[in-house]
């Protein structure tokens, strides 16, 4: 568990309380279950970078614990609306209607303040954003999820399931992909969070790992650079250089291939979560960053940034 507070510590040893955890691959659960490594591994999908010459493999790594905690889509007390509700909308909108704590996903608490019937119900069947729609949804289902959205506390008639409601086939859903986070909205473990780590791979061993990204107000506190979740990989050059950007902190970094020692970095207008490219025009080497956001909450963006030495 965390240790970057007492108040973080004491936090998270309440917070996981009922919760089942202890051993990798547990199954999912009604009490929730914590799943570490989390839903996104460890290892990421940005891949790794080799260097022929030294033979170590390059890869960035993730320490993030995740919660799966799996709810009954029927039952006596299910109605339509609310079953519609946990089959389609929760993973993302959370069991209390309160969205994604990051702010990728809005509450759907008060929605009716918003929007009125008629928008809900055409957001529900066409989508908009990089919400999906629901036409597949019979009329009846969706006009019965709208209702529960307006009013989530009206008793409302049970529905026994057949298959004229497209939800027969799933007695349960889980509440989503939900980040096991303290109360300030930081890792529930031990740092660090995020590592870029060099592999030997003619010995079998890790030559060196150092924290990738940073929290500056934990810093600012005191607490040594913890590195942050990340997701895009890394290119080596022959000059030396290990390039990544991926941490949450949107940053793109150099650092030396040999030590690990962080040599450069530069703000990104948004988050790099890709793996740079390294090109040569007319004898001049670049190296290329797609700088689109919009993961773990940070803002999205539509720039490429292209850098090269000076003359």
């Amino acid at each position: 568990m965390t240790n970057i507070s007492p108040e973080a510590e004491a936090y998270i040893r309440e917070r996981i309380q009922g919760l089942k955890f202890g051993h990798t691959f547990m199954p999912p659960s009604s009490e929730g279950t914590v799943i570490f490594p989390g839903f996104d591994g460890g290892g990421e999908w940005g891949g790794a970078a080799y260097d022929e010459e030294s033979g170590l493999l390059y890869v960035n790594a993730n320490e993030m614990p995740w919660i799966l905690t799996m709810v009954p889509t029927q039952g006596a007390n299910v109605s339509l609306g609310k079953s519609a509700y946990f089959t389609n909308c929760v993973m993302c909108h959370g069991p209390e209607r309160a969205g994604d704590p990051s702010g990728a996903f809005p509450s759907l608490v008060d929605v009716g303040d918003r929007l009125t019937e008629k928008e809900i119900g055409s957001i529900i069947a066409k989508g908009k954003g990089r919400m999906p729609g629901f036409q597949y949804l019979k009329a009846e289902t969706r006009e019965a999820l709208v209702d529960y959205l307006l009013q989530p506390e009206k008793k409302q008639d049970s529905h026994e399931l057949g298959s004229e409601s497209n939800l027969s086939a799933v007695p349960y859903t889980t509440t989503g992909y939900n980040r096991f986070f303290d109360q300030e909205g930081y890792p529930a473990v031990k740092p660090p969070w995020g590592t870029l780590n060099a592999i030997d791979l003619n010995e079998g061993r890790i030559a060196w790992s150092v924290p990738l990204g940073e929290f500056p107000e934990l810093t600012a506190r005191g607490i040594p650079q913890t590195g942050t979740e990340n997701y895009g990989g890394p290119v080596v050059t022959a000059g030396g250089l290990v390039f990544i950007a991926a941490s949450k902190d949107e940053y793109f970094r150099a650092f030396d291939k040999d030590s690990g020692q962080e040599l450069w970095k530069y703000k990104l207008p948004a988050g790099g979560y890709a793996t740079p490219a390294v090109y040569a025009v007319n004898g001049k080497q670049y190296v290329v960053i797609a700088a689109g956001g919009g993961k773990m909450g940070t803002p999205s963006g539509d720039y490429y940034l292209a850098f090269s030495l000076s003359e």
